[in-house]
């Protein structure tokens, strides 16, 4: 029984490595391949997207005031 529990823990060690390597927009495409809908997760990843998008736009604007 231990040897088994061990066993699904490194698997799953394992998936989260391969899960930890890929972008937020390749999980993403990755999900929308799979059956099911993965509602909570499609959500916290377009969130996250998002985010990232406005992070990304607010540094360029500051470096636009900054440089006029």
């Amino acid at each position: 029984m231990n040897q088994r529990r061990r066993e699904r823990q490194e698997q799953a060690i394992e998936r989260q490595k391969l899960r930890d390597k890929r972008t937020n927009e390749e999980q993403l495409a990755l999900i929308k391949t799979r059956s099911g809908k993965s509602d909570k997760e499609k959500h916290r990843l377009v969130a996250l997207i998002e985010k990232a998008y406005d992070d990304a736009n607010k540094k360029k604007n500051k470096q636009k005031r900054r440089s006029k």
